[in-house]
């Protein structure tokens, strides 16, 4: 059996992979695939505690006298693996109707819901160094839609690195 990656190049692996698409689900679902065929990527809901947005979210969102912040905090899972804890502020009067019906009412990753929306990602942070030990890479990202550049989301994603521990130099040729 291959060696695991480090924590840091397991890190770095993962931290290109999140670079190079503008849909965290599509790259876990990509991961998940490889670890378990045929399993889906879900978003178990977890405790939201009313937290405030970070900075960014005032700071890129002009928010009209008609819209408001939802809070959706979520554990990605490839079936038993916990791949990510995901904070997810966003506007629903930015989204479909029905797109704020899944994410009410189902297990449907963020990413999976907004799809129609050809959003774009935009990085403001990642953070590898300082962390707390189980959490292998912290990125910040607004998402934006495609057709006007509006944005709709501010994401904090916590990768984590039990999640990853599956990753072997046999994938190293394709990233999570």
């Amino acid at each position: 059996m291959a060696p695991s990656f480090s924590h840091a190049e397991t890190a770095d692996q993962l931290g290109r992979a999140l670079q190079a698409e503008p849909s965290a689900t599509k790259v876990l679902q990509a991961y998940c695939s490889r670890l378990a065929p045929g399993v889906a990527i879900t978003a178990i809901p977890l405790p939201a505690d009313s937290l405030p947005p970070p900075a960014p979210f005032r700071t890129h969102f002009s928010l009209g006298a008609d819209e408001h912040i939802r809070l959706r905090h979520v554990s990605l899972r490839c079936g038993t693996h916990v791949l990510s804890d995901a904070w997810n502020w966003y506007v629903p009067e930015r989204l479909e109707p029905a797109m704020n019906k899944l994410l009410d009412t189902t297990t449907l990753p963020f990413g999976h819901v907004v799809a129609a929306l050809r959003f774009h990602r935009v990085g403001l942070e990642s953070e590898r160094d300082h962390l707390p030990s189980d959490v292998l890479l912290r990125n910040t990202a607004m998402l934006t839609r495609g057709t006007d550049g509006l944005p709709f989301s501010l994401v904090v994603e916590n990768y984590l690195a039990s999640g990853f521990a599956g990753l072997t130099s046999a994938s190293h040729q394709t990233q999570p």
